[in-house]
């Protein structure tokens, strides 16, 4: 008999004294059931993105949910820490041997040039998002594949007709 009156109570729909008006009152008072509403009969729910004007194309279009890639995920994340924590030691030897090891020198600037590429893809991608500015966003993505291809090649001339990208450093640093 108990049973079935609880369980009838708990069908009914919340009615509150009007001191209870306070979210902090209702939870005090009846914990997490004075949150639970009953839907009006009659109505249907709506979903908030279909409720007023709604524009197809817009900055407010819900963003879709990109299929599940570990490349693109994981794989990425661990790439990028392997990568900054292999810098570590390669500077390091860049700096103890400067100028003597051409395998060293190409090592620290593939490995400098890789690890700017992916820092300023990612600020690129965080402030400057192609779905908000559709026409400068792919701009700064091929102008960041610009720079960095430059980069590269500038950092191969230092390194095959130059002195070496470790003793080019040193040599700035002591001016």
């Amino acid at each position: 008999m108990a049973s079935s009156r609880s369980a009838l109570l708990a069908l009914q729909p919340l009615r509150l004294h009007a001191s209870a008006t306070s979210p902090h009152l209702r939870m005090m008072a009846m914990g997490a059931r004075g949150f639970q509403t009953a839907k009006p009969q009659g109505q249907s729910a709506v979903a908030a993105s279909r409720q007023g004007p709604y524009v197809k194309g817009t900055v407010n279009d819900p963003t879709p949910f990109p299929t599940p890639n570990p490349v693109h995920g994981s794989y990425h994340w661990s790439v990028e820490r392997l990568l900054s924590v292999a810098l570590v030691p390669i500077v390091g030897a860049g700096m103890v041997k400067h100028g003597s090891s051409g395998l060293l020198d190409g090592a620290l600037a593939i490995s400098l040039l890789v690890h700017s590429h992916i820092g300023f893809d990612v600020i690129r991608s965080d402030y400057l998002h192609p779905r908000k500015f559709p026409i400068l966003g792919p701009i700064l993505i091929w102008a960041l594949r610009a720079a960095s291809a430059g980069a590269l090649y500038g950092l191969y001339e230092i390194n095959t007709n130059d002195v070496g990208l470790s003793e080019f450093v040193a040599r700035v640093w002591t001016a």
